[in-house]
């Protein structure tokens, strides 16, 4: 008998059924069947009727249709088993699969817990963004609050400065007013070491008298010395004699000046007599003097009006340092600001009022 072999992986168990199902239909041999009888061509088959064909009757075998019904039956095992090794492939898929997913759940779940975090950590920024953001508020309000206080205050500074310049303005000029009748002697030399202020005033009345060759002495109210004491020296390095400069405070104005313009006597003598000024003024002076001394050479006509030089009439302005090839350039220009230098100038308002004060003075 023949049997239909499936190309599928079986498993264990369905082999050895398959086997057995096999050996057993071949073991089987045909059964007659007693109600058909295969006879000669010749002869009439037992069973059947030869007068009319009509009345042939077929006769079945019994062996047979078992047979067939064994071989029907077989098949039908070899399909489950075919199938049943299918299903056990799907099985291991299905387990395969299971093992996955569960990779996969277990995957999730960590993403999740990771999704979490994230989340509270999204949180948390949020949060500490909307802190931030109130505290950017604030801090940009108080900015604005010192920004306004900060002009306010730069406002305060600039009239304080304005008050301060005019206050300075005022310190010189009192200063200088209070010593427009003193003069500066130099190069008297020193009586002793101990010269009282009585001796000063004795060797100034002489002075006026001996060496600026006046008809009295004028009238002073008080004469001393100051400053650091100068040697002077002869050519040998021997010591001269010791001397240091002398203020004298004269009564008026007018007397201070008649001292003053007999200063020409004291030409090529080693003496000099000079106005006083305060310290601004006379560093003012010093940067000045050398353009007065060239002036000088050249035969111009320049003088000092207390910090401001004029040369033909008008007022010299010194070069800037970056400015050193218009050396000496004589210009007319605004008075620039003199803070590092001495006196600052003052307005023309300021400056014809001040003559105004010195009149009545």
């Amino acid at each position: 008998m023949d049997t239909f072999n499936v190309p599928v992986y079986d498993s264990p168990m369905i082999q050895q059924n398959r086997s057995q199902f096999q050996q057993y239909a071949l073991s089987q041999q045909p059964i007659p069947n007693p109600n058909f009888t295969q006879l000669s061509p010749t002869l009439p088959a037992a069973g059947f009727y030869t007068s009319t064909p009509h009345n042939l009757q077929p006769m079945t075998n019994p062996a047979i249709d078992a047979n067939n019904k064994l071989d029907i039956l077989t098949q039908k095992v070899i399909e489950i088993c075919d199938k049943m090794s299918v299903i056990d492939e799907l099985s291991k898929k299905l387990n395969s699969f299971d093992k996955t997913v569960q990779t996969l759940v277990k995957t999730v779940e960590n993403v999740s817990k990771r999704v979490d975090e994230v989340e509270k950590s999204m949180n948390f920024v949020n949060e500490q963004f909307e802190h931030n953001k109130n505290d950017v508020k604030e801090v940009r309000s108080a900015f604005n609050e010192i920004r306004s206080e900060k002009d306010a205050t730069n406002n305060t500074i600039f009239r304080l400065q304005q008050d301060l310049d005019d206050l300075y303005d005022r310190h010189i000029d009192l200063q200088t007013r209070s010593m427009r009748e003193n003069l500066i002697f130099t190069g008297i030399p020193l009586h002793d070491k101990d010269e009282q202020t009585e001796q000063t005033e004795k060797i100034i009345e002489n002075f006026m008298v001996d060496q600026l060759k006046l008809n009295r002495p004028a009238e002073y109210e008080r004469a001393h010395r100051f400053g650091k004491e100068y040697i002077e020296r002869n050519k040998d390095g021997s010591v001269k004699f010791a001397t240091k400069p002398i203020v004298c405070r004269f009564r008026n104005f007018k007397e201070r000046e008649f001292v003053r313009k007999a200063a020409r006597e004291l030409r090529n003598t080693g003496f000099g007599i000079s106005e006083q000024f305060p310290k601004e003024i006379n560093d003012r002076r010093k940067t000045l003097w050398p353009f007065f001394q060239e002036a000088r050479r050249q035969s111009k006509k320049a003088f000092f009006r207390r910090d401001r030089l004029f040369i033909d009439g008008v007022e010299f302005f010194p070069p800037e340092k970056t400015d050193q090839k218009n050396s000496g350039v004589t210009r007319q220009q605004p008075r620039r600001n003199y803070d590092n230098e001495g006196a600052r100038p003052k307005s023309t308002q300021e400056i014809t009022t001040g003559r105004r004060f010195q009149k009545q003075y």
